[in-house]
């Protein structure tokens, strides 16, 4: 049996949250943990929802499965405030990479959630140059 490792063009990551462990936050968007984990502008948009902890739980959810994704690549150093997630004006997530080191990958991400959990699944390319 051959296992890849490491260093490939293309990763994949998944993740799933509890929202409930986000309830907490409810309106206390300078709460240490969250300033840790989100940006500003992941916050804001956040508790601009009437029920912000489903959008926290589905960003953090989307933090983690782009760092598996990464690390599926052959490992990354990425920590979650250099992913910024935000949407386009349609609704679809966007990933910002604030680290130059990813400057040629793309980031592909679906965020879902029902009543109690969310999903989020990530698809990275690195883009060859030659």
């Amino acid at each position: 049996m051959h296992i890849e490792k490491g260093n490939m063009d293309f990763g994949i990551g998944v993740d799933i949250e509890d929202i409930g462990r986000f309830r907490i936050f409810k309106n206390n968007k300078s709460h240490s943990f969250l300033n840790k984990i989100f940006t500003n502008l992941e916050l804001k948009y956040c508790f601009l929802k009437e029920a912000s902890a489903p959008h926290l739980a589905a960003r953090f959810a989307g933090k983690e499965a782009v760092i598996k994704a990464f690390y599926n690549m052959g490992g990354s150093n990425l920590n979650y405030k250099q992913i910024e997630i935000l949407n386009d004006d349609k609704g679809v997530p966007l990933v910002r990479l604030k680290k130059d080191i990813h400057y040629n990958s793309i980031v592909k991400l679906s965020l879902s959630h029902c009543v109690d959990k969310v999903i989020a699944f990530a698809i990275v390319k690195r883009e060859k140059y030659e």
